[in-house]
């Protein structure tokens, strides 16, 4: 089996990203990228990539400027077999070393590496996690992913709808608390209130440079059972995040921005946090994110990975959970956009209990809804 043709589909959502008025939940970002790659053998995998759509269409589409060190993703993975998925992945970093394989490299990367995972579990009739390695899990607990709502009582709204979804768990981040982290103490507070003993909550997006002031933030809101913290500070600030994680008892969390294992052990060397979440079409794909769970499970840390586009990117972190040996959770994202919610042909369902089942299907376990795919996609150009 050879690969022969990379493809890469950039979708544009009817909707602006962000919390509307008059929306019950949140709309996502504004464009998609899905990457197809096709083999010889009719098989082809397929990824959906959560980084600029137009950027990464370029880093995989560009000619070749210097054979073998700066030259278009395809040029790498053209004519390769499949299987041999930790050479590909070699030749890809290879191949950007003079335009920056450390950015939106590796997650034009990633979207490759994630397709073709999904091409050699097909092939092979097995799931992604089997393929893995390993699949030590048929079911990952699920918390809904959403954006701050304005109000206390807006948040209590919103509590009250996940749960009622089945929901044992609901994650808030960005929007007004980005705009003024002080507003993170009465917000939590009334999800807390609502949701009582039976839910867990999480937090996301206060994004300040300003350490002691996140370190007051997370100590007035560790009153409300936080289950963890994220990215309180800019991912950058590895000092921080250590004196941060060190003043603190809530778990702290960071990760989805970074990509490959160079910038996660800096994470977790050095940053000292208590979860890491990789977001696998950025993190440098499943092979990379495969050798991440190892040593996040040396590190005495938790990884639970970030996925907040599709059906596509939450499958193949279902399949990354259940490879790791102790899993947490899985970043379901609620948003109310096509691109979320309509992008594949069988939906990932959440059960009664609040998990969700890892795909049983060959590969990710998902196939895309090509009707929909035509209907949002757009030129590169636009």
């Amino acid at each position: 089996m050879k690969i022969t043709q990379v493809e890469t589909i950039i979708l544009e959502s009817p909707y602006p990203y962000g919390m509307q008025a008059d929306a019950s939940d949140s709309r996502g970002p504004k464009y998609a990228a899905i990457i197809k790659v096709h083999t010889d053998e009719g098989i082809t995998g397929i990824a959906d990539c959560d980084s600029h759509p137009h950027i990464v269409k370029a880093l995989i589409e560009a000619p070749s400027y210097l054979p073998n060190f700066c030259e278009g993703l395809q040029c790498a993975v053209l004519g390769e077999n499949p299987f041999e998925v930790d050479k590909i992945w070699s030749k890809m970093y290879q191949s950007s070393f003079y335009h920056g394989r450390r950015g939106a490299a590796i997650h034009a990367m990633s979207a490759v590496d994630i397709a073709i995972w999904d091409i050699i579990g097909k092939a092979s009739g097995q799931p992604v996690s089997v393929m893995l390695g390993g699949r030590k899990h048929e079911r990952i607990r699920a918390y809904a992913s959403t954006l701050f709502r304005s109000t206390p009582e807006e948040m209590k709204t919103a509590v009250q709808k996940y749960r009622s979804m089945g929901f044992t768990a609901v994650k808030f981040g960005w929007g007004p608390v980005t705009e003024e982290p002080r507003r993170i103490v009465k917000l939590v507070e009334a999800a807390r209130l609502e949701a009582g003993d039976g839910m867990d909550i999480m937090v996301d997006g206060i994004w300040t440079a300003d350490v002691k002031l996140a370190v007051q933030l997370v100590k007035e809101i560790e009153r409300y059972s936080v289950f963890f913290v994220e990215e309180p500070l800019v991912s950058d600030n590895l000092k921080g995040y250590r004196k941060l994680a060190e003043s603190v008892d809530a778990r702290i969390a960071c990760g989805e921005q970074l990509g490959g294992l160079y910038e996660y052990r800096e994470l977790i060397e050095q940053g000292n946090v208590d979860v890491i979440q990789p977001d696998i079409s950025r993190a440098g794909g499943l092979t990379e994110a495969r050798r991440l769970a190892e040593a996040v499970e040396k590190a005495g840390k938790l990884l639970i990975p970030h996925a907040w586009t599709s059906d596509v990117l939450t499958a193949a972190s279902l399949h990354l959970n259940a490879y790791q040996t102790n899993p947490v959770f899985q970043e379901f994202c609620t948003n109310d956009t096509p691109l979320s919610r309509d992008l594949v042909l069988n939906p990932l369902e959440l059960a009664s209990d609040g998990y969700l089942q890892v795909p049983t299907a060959p590969g990710l376990g998902v196939e895309l809804n090509e009707e929909v795919v035509r209907k949002y996609t757009i030129s590169a150009a636009s």
